[in-house]
């Protein structure tokens, strides 16, 4: 009998503890396909920043290590513009490995994904704000190509004010030809007439 009553009054106590610890345990992250973007996304929004609008996996660096790019969007009464975090996955958790400081634009309208270049043995983050920025008396266009190995973004500005010529400015860290090449072919596009100028653009 005080078996019994022992065990009525220990019964809950086990139940509460077993609870509780399944409750302590993380779930886990399953494994990823860093291909599959949509599948990327939504595991970054789940296990590490819900706000996050963008994310890419690739090789961003030279160990050969899967990572991923996640993009977010701040806008607020302080701070507005676009930042890039590189994530390790370790065990449960993402790790960020890397942050850019706060860039002007916006990923709506955007064009955001990995690129390689032939000069360079990893994946690169690139950006471009295509027409978001644009309207019908001018405007600006804002792309970064971000590296994670070197930690630095290099970044083009290009801007079209009416009246007067389309200016393209071109980061001073961009010493890479390639990269350099590369922005200059891509605006050339749509805006063939622009000038490259040595001080980055400040549009009224």
């Amino acid at each position: 009998m005080l078996s019994n009553n022992l065990f009525k009054v220990l019964l809950p106590i086990f139940l509460l503890i077993a609870l509780f610890s399944c409750s302590d345990k993380k779930e886990k992250i399953p494994v990823l396909d860093f291909e599959n973007k949509t599948q990327v996304l939504d595991a970054v929004k789940k296990y590490y920043n819900k706000e996050t609008q963008i994310a890419r996996g690739g090789l961003f660096d030279e160990t050969g290590k899967q990572f991923i790019a996640a993009g977010m969007e701040i806008n607020n009464s302080d701070d507005w513009g676009i930042k890039f975090t590189f994530l390790e996955k370790s065990g449960d958790e993402f790790i960020p490995k890397y942050e850019t400081e706060l860039l002007d634009g916006s990923f709506k309208e955007s064009f955001v994904d990995k690129i390689k270049f032939s000069s360079i043995d990893y994946d690169l983050i690139y950006y471009n704000s295509q027409g978001y920025f644009m309207g019908s008396s001018g405007g600006e266009v804002f792309s970064y190509i971000v590296d994670f190995e070197n930690r630095q973004v290099y970044y083009a500005h290009l801007a079209v004010e009416a009246g007067s010529s389309i200016s393209l400015f071109i980061s001073e860290n961009t010493l890479s030809k390639e990269l350099k090449d590369f922005f200059i072919l891509t605006f050339k596009k749509d805006y063939p007439t622009f000038k490259i100028v040595e001080d980055d653009i400040v549009v009224d």
